[in-house]
């Protein structure tokens, strides 16, 4: 099987944390380069990393079968409907893209032309979610918690909430399996219209009772994912400590020594996903649509915030 040709747009912090660490191992596909329209940025980082650089988008796409676009986000719907365009499948980081109706018609847009769209929602590949959600059987309520220790600002808390609290949305819908309306909740704003902490219950198709909570100065830095079940609590700490009470007993496990903060964090097996599902001429499961229905969510909760 010839291996996909992969390219990558934009070498900010995710980029180079997440993506590149894992892309340039070249498992089971060649990677061809990178695109930044910053030259002092794309020369450093592609030279540390022996990669090569573009300084124009076409002729990367041109050499490529798939690329990863990394961008800023109000770059998204210009990047990826070139992409799309010009016959190429893309991954794209969250949100899909900086406004609902742009994020609509790249979903739109994939679909007509029959290429490959995924959004980068990590969370539901990270190992330990991904076995809670195997292990928990008739779940009657999902918490889920992201705190920072410090870190108000200096965003927006628009931005905050499509570049972080998304992440929350998007987890718990996975775990509902599928659509959820949000019932209540509150955002609390400074001064500076940036926000602070942020709480919101939801209610999924079938009954099942969701909640997400979110401080940005909580003293420090915590993920917490807590399933109720029939006959068990299951608890997910910062992704790599996994708790299981049933019986009046607690069984804890670890990530192991060995797993990658990657891999733990689910974006190796997110990588991988997107590059079988190229080999395997099959739709991801986190596509433009799916990522579409948690971004509609969080745009509801702004619009409830700014009319208060």
């Amino acid at each position: 099987m010839k291996k996909p040709r992969i390219g990558m747009v934009g070498l900010g912090n995710i980029a180079q944390k997440a993506y590149l660490p894992i892309l340039t191992k070249e498992e089971n596909w060649n990677f061809i380069g990178a695109f930044s329209p910053s030259k002092e940025k794309r020369k450093k980082i592609c030279s540390n990393y022996r990669i090569q650089d573009f300084d124009r988008l076409d002729i990367l796409a041109d050499q490529c079968d798939a690329l990863f676009v990394h961008s800023s986000t109000n770059s998204h719907f210009e990047v990826v409907s070139y992409l799309l365009n010009n016959g190429k499948d893309v991954y794209v980081d969250k949100p899909l893209a900086a406004t609902l109706q742009e994020a609509e018609k790249l979903a739109e847009l994939s679909i007509k032309l029959n290429r490959k769209l995924m959004v980068g929602f990590n969370r539901r590949f990270c190992p330990m979610y991904v076995k809670a959600k195997e292990q928990a059987k008739n779940i009657a309520i999902i918490r889920f918690e992201k705190h920072r220790e410090n870190s108000i600002g200096p965003n927006s808390f628009e931005f905050t909430m499509l570049d972080d609290y998304l992440h929350l949305v998007d987890t718990v819908r996975w775990f509902a399996n599928g659509d959820m309306k949000l019932i209540n909740g509150k955002v609390q704003l400074n001064l500076n219209n940036q926000l602070e902490y942020a709480t919101h219950q939801y209610e999924s198709k079938d009954g099942l009772m969701v909640n997400t909570d979110m401080h940005r100065k909580a003293g420090t830095n915590l993920e917490r994912l807590e399933l109720i079940t029939e006959g068990s609590i299951i608890r997910v700490k910062n992704m790599n400590n996994y708790e299981i009470e049933q019986n009046n007993s607690i069984n804890n496990s670890f990530s192991s020594s060995w797993d990658t903060t990657l891999k733990q964090r689910g974006f190796e097996d997110c990588i991988n996903h997107f590059i079988n599902c190229i080999n395997s001429d099959e739709n991801p499961s986190i596509n433009g649509e799916e990522a579409l229905k948690s971004q509609i969510i969080v745009e509801e909760i702004i619009r409830q915030a700014n009319e208060r």
